[in-house]
């Protein structure tokens, strides 16, 4: 009896479906000529109008033209600046608000920002490479840092503890420096190879240059008798009763951004300092490499502190 009810329901499935295809065949065979009808109608623009005619361009006049000079704010006339240019705003005590010109008891008095911008150069690695004395396989290396006074002569696998700094590998070669391979022309470079353990890379020291870091560092001078001073983002620094702060240091352009508190204000005053051309060229650096010589030959080494 189940068989007999299962080959009734198959008979029905299969009735049904040979019903749906007939009728999906009658009505592909009626719709069929209007599918074709519309495959062979041309569709055209209808253009309507005039011809078109080419209307000929006139040249602009040579005559340049000025931008108006800006209006003045509500604040004031002298309440306008260059595009880009940070503005200097001084705060009136007196007064208690922002002013574009220096208040009264700043300007009678002549009193000066009092910090000048010398220089803007990149900031130099902790470690640099000096040279090397001895023999090939007895090599002793010379390195100096702003941190020491001395130059410090090591062998490889020295670790400079202060530095965190440790000497893997320790290279002399001939390196070709000419752009002519028929007629080469060889340099000896010396290659020093450290770990370092501040930020977990390998760091290559060439004594034929200097290392850099990417950052940068400005050279400032407080006062007109004052020994010039290096500075960085972020440092801060006390004159009598004044601190300045380091916002900021640019390479290019050299610029830095020095902020002024003086007691009794409540906002510092802000300002953009750029070196000046006679400054800057006494204080540039010219880059130096040097090879020490046997301390018996010469007395280039010979006051070298030896670290074992």
């Amino acid at each position: 009896m189940k068989q007999l009810f299962q080959i009734h329901l198959e008979k029905i499935a299969v009735g049904a479906a040979l019903a749906v295809a007939l009728a999906a065949a009658v009505w592909w065979w009626r719709q069929g000529p209007q599918l074709q009808a519309v495959r062979m109608e041309v569709v055209a623009v209808n253009l309507a109008g005039d011809v078109y005619e080419r209307v000929k361009f006139r040249a602009p006049s040579g005559v340049p033209r000025a931008w108006s000079p800006p209006k003045p704010q509500s604040s004031g006339a002298n309440w306008v600046y260059e595009v880009f240019t940070p503005p200097v705003i001084f705060y009136d005590g007196t007064t208690r608000s922002f002013v574009v010109t220096p208040p009264g008891n700043l300007r009678d008095s002549g009193m000066p920002f009092g910090i000048e911008l010398l220089d803007v150069r990149r900031e130099l690695y902790r470690l640099q490479l000096l040279g090397y004395v001895g023999q090939p396989g007895d090599f002793q290396i010379a390195f100096v840092s702003p941190k020491f006074p001395e130059t410090m002569l090591v062998r490889t696998g020295h670790r400079f503890e202060e530095l965190s700094l440790t000497l893997r590998d320790f290279t002399v070669s001939k390196v070709d420096i000419s752009d002519d391979p028929e007629h080469p022309v060889y340099e000896v470079a010396a290659i020093a190879t450290l770990h370092d353990a501040e930020t977990g890379t390998t760091i290559t020291l060439d004594n034929r240059s200097r290392k850099f870091t990417d950052g940068a560092v400005a050279i400032l001078r407080f006062g007109a008798a004052a020994k010039p001073r290096e500075v960085r983002e972020g440092d801060t620094m006390q004159d009598d009763n004044v601190t300045y702060r380091i916002e900021r240091i640019q390479l290019d352009p050299p610029e830095v951004i020095v902020g002024k508190q003086i007691p009794g204000l409540p906002y510092p005053e802000t300002r953009v300092l750029k070196p000046g051309s006679s400054e800057s060229t006494e204080l540039e650096a010219k880059p130096t490499t040097q090879r020490l010589q046997d301390p018996r030959s010469t007395n280039v080494a010979a006051s070298p502190k030896l670290i074992p």
